[in-house]
């Protein structure tokens, strides 16, 4: 996963406040089992292990897909599609009713994709959330292998 160098303080890891809010919104709880991946992802995954988040743990890029599906996978620093769409593969790395928290690239736009919503509809994500907090674009997607592209109704 290519991601661009940025300044972790302009990174949703890098803002306890901001990261505190959006969890809540997510409902991502202190029991969840959660995944943390990125540039930013170990910075917040201390974060998350120094506030009671016991089952937060980072995972390289490379290995996202390879680990059992978690409650919440974050990517606490600006994503774009790309990026996106080979970070998740087939989207099992989050469990159905899971949880895909993203801060999204100013330039998240490219190569065919129009929309957030593009990337994430055919790997079984419905978009729940827009947030803007302290500057920072992040997205709230919710998996259900049932909105699978291909998956009979």
């Amino acid at each position: 996963m290519a991601t661009p160098v940025l300044s972790h303080q302009h990174a949703l890891a890098g803002d306890g406040r901001a990261l505190a809010r959006v969890l809540k919104q997510a409902g991502v709880t202190r029991d969840s089992i959660v995944r943390v991946t990125g540039s930013a992802g170990p910075t917040a995954a201390l974060w998350l292990n120094r506030h009671g988040y016991d089952n937060a743990a980072y995972v390289h890029p490379n290995w996202v897909a390879t680990n059992a599906a978690a409650d919440a996978l974050l990517i606490p620093q600006a994503c774009g599609a790309e990026e996106l769409v080979d970070l998740l593969h087939e989207g099992d790395c989050v469990r159905d009713g899971g949880v895909l928290i993203l801060q999204a690239a100013p330039d998240r736009f490219s190569k065919g994709y129009d929309s957030l919503h593009a990337v994430l509809r055919p790997l079984g994500y419905r978009m729940e959330k827009h947030i803007s907090d302290r500057g920072l674009d992040i997205h709230i997607a919710r998996r259900s292998g049932a909105d699978r592209v291909g998956n009979a109704a």
